[in-house]
């Protein structure tokens, strides 16, 4: 069953300080949803690497019932780990570069808000992983898990374990634990699969092993998976690509799914993805005899009448 995102009374919008026009772009759909009757306002997602973790932006998020995103999708991510503490859903608006995760681009944004806040969106859930490394407490991904080599040419060895069972040991540059968001990011280039968006099975693939064959495999969520780091001097432990701790040779890293979610606002129908994934990895291109018949739009998923294209 479809769930849908009801009317929103607060809106809170999150920009990346560093992405130029993103202030101003984030203060302009702040005063289209005032206009709409909604109360609304707009401030820059802390850092957490600069020390910003107690901010005044998520001291407000938890009165918010929408969280718009202007950025890309890194920006995207770094507020997903802070709405899904307060199950807050996210509307990404993409500026710049290609994206997976975010939903319009800055040209159509203010237009697609105000169909947001006046009827709603379709919500698509994104499952999240959570890492414990040793006596740790849990870390949360909606992205990957990567434990990787601490220095450059150097390997690092991984055992992995799948519910206690031994499966594996890897020498590679790194070992990766995906969700199915994450399957179209850094697994994705190491030729791991891609999921739906939707599917809350994790992916486990080694980036370049040594002597070791590189096949991904699809974890189910039920299941719990142990890397420990064998030998040598230690890995680290990253997180959605930002977060890093380094972890001791012997150190053991559980990941399991995570009883946090994610929830996206869309505005095309669940089939949509399968567009947007064929367009952004080039799977049909104009020059290709079906791409001139190819339905849909990368940049907007509004209509010709400035509607949302139809859910499934």
């Amino acid at each position: 069953m479809t769930r849908r995102l009801g009317p929103a009374r607060r809106v809170a919008v999150g920009f990346h300080p560093e992405v130029r026009g993103a202030a101003t772009l984030a203060e302009r759909l702040a005063e289209v949803a005032r206009g709409a009757g909604v109360e609304a306002w707009s401030d820059r997602l802390p850092d957490p690497a600069a020390g910003e973790g107690a901010s005044s932006f998520i001291g407000r998020l938890p009165s918010a019932e929408l969280l718009v995103c202007v950025g890309g999708d890194g920006t995207v991510l770094h507020a997903s780990s802070l709405a899904a503490t307060v199950e807050v859903p996210i509307f990404g608006v993409r500026m710049g570069r290609l994206g997976f995760l975010t939903e319009v681009t800055e040209d159509v944004a203010e237009e697609a808000l105000l169909l947001v806040l006046e009827r709603g969106g379709r919500l698509e859930r994104r499952s999240m992983v959570q890492a414990r490394a040793g006596e740790a407490e849990p870390v949360h991904a909606i992205n990957d898990v990567v434990i990787g080599r601490r220095t450059l040419g150097r390997t690092v060895s991984v055992g992995v374990r799948v519910n206690g069972v031994l499966l594996a040991e890897y020498r590679a540059d790194a070992v990766v634990v995906a969700t199915a968001t994450g399957s179209t990011g850094y697994s994705l280039s190491v030729n791991g699969p891609i999921l739906y968006p939707t599917s809350e099975e994790m992916i486990l693939v080694p980036v370049a092993p040594h002597l070791t064959r590189a096949n991904a495999l699809v974890i189910p969520s039920t299941a719990t998976l142990s890397l420990f780091v064998e030998r040598g001097e230690g890995a680290m432990l990253t997180v959605d690509g930002s977060q890093d701790r380094p972890i001791e040779s012997g150190t053991m890293v559980e990941v399991a799914h995570s009883p946090r979610a994610v929830d996206f606002v869309r505005l095309g129908g669940e089939q949509e993805f399968y567009t947007q994934l064929a367009q952004r990895l080039g799977w049909l291109r104009v020059d290709h005899g079906l791409g001139d018949s190819f339905a849909g739009s990368l940049d907007d998923p509004l209509d010709e009448n400035g509607n949302g294209r139809p859910s499934s």
